[in-house]
């Protein structure tokens, strides 16, 4: 049996990797090196654009597997959220009037460090348009340089060195037939509130772009940064279909997927859905 204090854990912390965690001076009992990973918080992350299932596959995911904690990308409670959703989602209009992007990039940050010195063992925690949709998408609409867009993607997976974070990306092969789906699917009302929004965007207006032309630009557009954001994820990944012809087959897929264990997991790989 190896015992470490709280002194020495920070030594190796500094050694191998950084993160900020709440514990006192009690010292850390470890059966070798297993109960490191015991420690670990375990996340999982669902993303991809809107109307790709998100939601769906987070909920179910709660209600299959024991031990889970979710957060939807609309709850006024969400850890992880730089701002409070309004009635219709987490669009965020009007960041911008009190957000630069660097003060937002500073801010989703410091939430990230937040919850992660809260979290508790032997809990999984869903996160449903997270951190994708719910922070560099807001990135962009700050009008945020890719460089820097992908710098606080390299921060925030930092952050998450000392975790089991896991991405499931919805990814998807026709944004602008997604979308119009979407619109199709939920009507004139969201559209509309869709438009307005984009309309207010930094992103939107440094280009001139107005309207229903601004809402599908926009999309195509962060479609392919989700693509590149995934591609340089460093923690297992799981990428399958936005809108498969079975979602219920794609459910049952991430959910065997999240119950595996790292071993068996294995490194980042794409499946089909």
């Amino acid at each position: 049996m190896l015992m470490i204090d709280k002194g020495e854990w920070c030594a190796l912390i500094l050694t191998f990797g950084r993160h900020s965690w709440n514990w006192d001076n009690t010292p850390i009992e470890l059966e070798g090196w297993s109960a490191v990973a015991m420690q670990r918080p375990q996340i999982v992350f669902i993303d991809g654009l809107p109307g790709s299932g998100k939601s769906m596959a987070a909920t179910e995911i709660g209600r299959r597997l024991v031990g889970s904690q979710v957060f939807l990308e609309s709850q006024p409670d969400h850890p992880l959220l730089v701002g409070v959703p309004d009635e219709r989602g987490a669009a965020f209009a009007d960041i911008h009037e009190t957000h630069s992007p660097e003060s937002f990039a500073v801010m989703a940050l410091q939430k990230l460090e937040g919850f992660l010195n809260t979290t508790k063992q032997g809990v999984r925690y869903v996160f449903e348009s997270h951190p994708m949709q719910s922070t560099v998408r807001v990135l962009g609409q700050l009008d945020a340089p890719e460089t820097m867009i992908m710098k606080f993607w390299s921060d925030l997976q930092d952050r998450l060195e000392f975790t089991e974070p896991r991405l499931i990306y919805f990814h998807e092969n026709d944004p602008r037939q997604a979308l119009k789906d979407i619109i199709r699917k939920r009507g004139p009302t969201w559209e509309k509130y869709m438009v307005d929004a984009f309309g207010r965007y930094p992103w939107t207006k440094a280009r001139g772009l107005s309207g229903s032309d601004a809402l599908f630009a926009a999309t195509e557009e962060y479609s392919k940064l989700l693509d590149q954001l995934a591609a340089s994820w460093r923690f297992p990944l799981l990428t399958l279909t936005a809108r498969p012809q079975n979602y219920q087959q794609r459910t049952n897929a991430l959910i065997e997927w999240i119950g595996k264990s790292g071993k068996d997991r294995g490194p980042a790989r794409p499946l089909g859905g």
